[in-house]
């Protein structure tokens, strides 16, 4: 009985002792947890990767505040730019929990795209520098000149070598349509030109060169002709020159391309004999409204090329009147014996709008064109024969014959010359030879040998025969084809062509563009090549291609349009011909022993040298030399390249693999030394086999300089021949202007060679 009360009593105890210390809160027993984080940023990207550094948890309840959530450990995360407060509660396995905040600043930089100021933070400036240059962003260390703000800017500092620049790409492309120029803010204290190159578009790269006064912070503005779009753009500040030093730009931008100014008329008739309409001043007095109101109004689109005058004359057409008109009387008739009939040019909104010119008086006639542009000023000619006498009405039609109404606008409505002083018929071919000794092309017959590749060939009447240039009734017509890079025509011969008696070939040719690049390159000996730009649209105009007497051995020709090029057009050309060299030709002189280029002195004058023009001048100077009589003369202009060449010459001498020396005499004219981005450059080649397929390959000796002494200096250099020389060597000097307004220069060069190293 004993031992079961102590058991009880020991119940008892327990019991108590349970039940005084249950009365504590659940909590105060349960473990301790503690929340915490920290992260890394991968900021241009806003990749967030969260570390969790809490302790004696077993769950996690991200809350990023941009109102997304995770319960993973430790989450990587991916932000906008933007300030967020990212919230972790830790939770253990008894169910307590705690809470870790911090704020995350995200700043996602983008591509760089104009324009570009250096001062924004959310941009990554991923400039690549090269050739010795390097570049950071630092702040602007002279306010003045046209930079007079505290900002940052870009600093390009020069080794001093050649073409070192900096170069970058563009999240959004240069697109040059419309707005065709680029302005920088450029710093130096030393003159300088700074070049711009437009690369990776949708054309071929394109460059201006612009010259720096050195005066400080100055702002340079490059225009550009082209309409492409480009998506990288390079910088070289004194790019073919050797300044070495910082210098800074900044306020990259596309600006607006200003309109150029409307031509002001100087002249004006209304009298028969030489009517020419050109709104000088307002003919309303004069002009009669039946159905077609007149009025003397400012150009609507005198930015093109063909109209830039700053009065035209415009017509609202009434839609209820079949035969609108406008009429000009006047007192005496016209004579068409001397005069062809009118030029007129249009404005209308469609293409194959009628427009009718009719005489009334006399002997009436109308004559009717339709358009073939719309929306831009075209030129329609009408003829009237010389039967066409006494008429002193024109009665204008726009629509002749229909129910309709439109807004047209008409300019320059003149008599134009009858060639020849009368008549109005073309002038037959009498003569025409496709041999290779006395070719001429004038397509009296149909030259059905023409070879087309990737330009459509077609003899047909001429056109525009009403000119003093070519009055011929039989032309050549080509279209090219676009999808072609090299659309060409080609015509074969059963001999070879002969430059001794014969300088080169000249061609009439009609384009619908000024600045049309016309090529002919001969091939099946030593090839060459010559090209021409035209000067007149919508013209005939003559050409003239004249090839150095060593160019021998070619049995074909190819007649290229706008050769290297994807675009198409329809152009035509007519008397195709050799032409005899002044003085009958000559010969040239057999280089001397180990020697290699012909007439280095330039003084045999016998078409030694291809004188490529290429829009400069290229001569031999009689008055200029270092030694002897003569020199070679390279006279350059903004954006032309003219050059001296001899090629393939050595042929089956030169050795593969083998060091060369070329010495030459050069000096600068000293009224007119190289001056805003006028360079010299000099190059030769290791020709290939004829026919093996191969290029040549280019060997620089010069790759740029712009500073030519202007007393004589020898110039030696050597390089070594490729592996495939079987061609001989080929041997150029030019002199590249860049497109600065006053690029120019002119440099004499005497005293060639071109010897094996010993």
């Amino acid at each position: 009985m004993k031992k079961i009360q102590k058991i009880a009593k020991a119940i008892t105890i327990l019991i108590l002792t349970i039940s005084l210390f249950g009365c504590n809160n659940d909590d105060s027993i349960l473990p301790q947890v503690t929340a915490g984080y920290t992260f890394t940023i991968v900021e241009d990207a806003g990749i967030v990767t969260f570390i969790n550094v809490s302790d004696d948890a077993i769950k996690y309840v991200w809350d990023f505040g941009d109102e997304t959530t995770s319960t993973e450990i430790n989450p990587v995360k991916s932000f906008a730019t933007g300030t967020y407060t990212v919230v972790l509660r830790a939770i253990n396995a008894s169910g307590a929990s705690a809470s870790f905040e911090s704020t995350i600043t995200i700043l996602r930089k983008g591509p760089a795209s104009l324009p570009l100021n250096f001062d924004e933070a959310a941009v990554k400036y991923n400039f690549a520098a090269f050739n010795g240059a390097s570049f950071e962003i630092v702040d602007n260390p002279s306010l003045s000149g046209t930079n007079a703000v505290a900002s940052k800017v870009g600093a390009i500092t020069n080794s001093g070598a050649l073409y070192e620049g900096l170069s970058f790409p563009l999240a959004n492309s240069i697109d040059l349509t419309a707005d065709k120029s680029i302005k920088i803010n450029v710093w130096s204290d030393k003159v300088v030109g700074v070049l711009l190159k437009l690369e990776n578009g949708t054309a071929g790269d394109i460059e201006k060169v612009v010259s720096h006064g050195g005066t400080g912070w100055e702002t340079l503005t490059f225009d550009y002709s082209s309409s492409a779009s480009y998506s990288s753009l390079t910088i070289f500040i004194d790019g073919p020159g050797t300044s070495a030093g910082t210098f800074y730009i900044d306020d990259i931008m596309q600006i607006q391309t200003p309109l150029p100014p409307c031509v002001s008329e100087t002249a004006q008739s209304l009298l028969a004999a030489d009517f020419n309409l050109t709104f000088q001043t307002d003919p309303t007095s004069s002009i009669v409204n039946d159905g077609g109101t007149f009025e003397w109004i400012t150009n609507p689109d005198f930015a093109g090329p063909l109209n830039s005058s700053c009065k035209v004359g415009k017509v609202v057409r009434s839609a209820s009147l079949q035969y609108a008109n406008n009429q000009i009387n006047f007192v005496a008739p016209f004579n068409f014996t001397a005069k062809a009939g009118f030029k007129i040019k249009v404005w209308t909104a469609a293409i194959g709008t009628k427009v009718t010119v009719k005489l009334e008086g006399g002997v009436e006639k109308e004559v009717s064109k339709t358009t073939t542009k719309a929306n831009e000023w075209e030129e329609l000619t009408f003829d009237f024969d010389s039967s066409i006498t006494g008429n002193k009405k024109i009665v204008l039609f726009f629509n002749l014959d229909s129910f309709t109404t439109g807004t047209f606008y008409f300019d320059d409505f003149k008599l134009y010359d009858r060639s020849g002083g009368g008549g109005g018929a073309c002038a037959s071919e009498t003569a025409q030879s496709l041999l290779a000794a006395d070719f001429n092309l004038t397509l009296q017959t149909n030259p059905t040998g023409i070879v087309q590749d990737g330009a459509t060939f077609e003899w047909i009447s001429n056109p525009d025969f009403n000119n003093a240039v070519n009055p011929s009734c039989k032309v050549a017509k080509l279209v090219r084809d676009p999808n072609f890079q090299y659309a060409n025509n080609q015509i074969n011969f059963a001999a070879a062509l002969d430059f001794n008696a014969n300088a080169g070939f000249k061609i009439k040719v009609w384009t619908p563009a000024i600045g049309t690049k016309v090529t002919v390159k001969l091939e099946g000996g030593v090839q060459a090549e010559v090209s021409k730009t035209t000067t007149k649209a919508n013209q005939w105009e003559e050409l003239t291609f004249d090839f150095a007497t060593n160019v021998t051995g070619n049995n074909k020709i190819v007649l290229f349009f706008n050769l290297d090029s994807f675009t198409t057009g329809t152009f035509y050309f007519d008397d195709f011909k050799l032409y005899p060299r002044a003085g009958g030709g000559g010969s040239c002189p057999t280089p001397a022993t180990g020697q290699f280029v012909t007439d280095g002195g330039f003084e045999a004058n016998a078409g030694c040298w291809e004188l490529i023009a290429n829009g400069g001048e290229v001569t031999i100077s009689t008055s200029i030399n270092n030694g002897g009589s003569n020199s070679g003369q390279i006279k350059t202009a903004p954006l032309k390249n003219p050059a001296l060449k001899q090629t393939r010459f050595g042929a089956g001498l030169i050795k593969a693999n083998t060091a060369y020396r070329v010495t030459f005499d050069i000096k600068a004219d000293a009224n007119d030394v190289l001056a805003d981005g006028a360079v010299f450059k000099a190059f030769t080649f290791s020709e290939a086999a004829e026919g093996s397929g191969l290029g040549a390959t280019q060997h620089v000796l010069v790759g740029g300089d712009g500073n030519i002494s202007t007393t004589w200096q020898t110039r030696t250099i050597d390089f070594t021949t490729a592996a495939n020389v079987q061609g001989g060597l080929s041997l150029l000097f030019e002199l590249v202007c860049g497109g600065a307004d006053t690029c120019k220069g002119t440099i004499n060069i005497d005293n060639v060679s071109i010897t094996q190293v010993p």
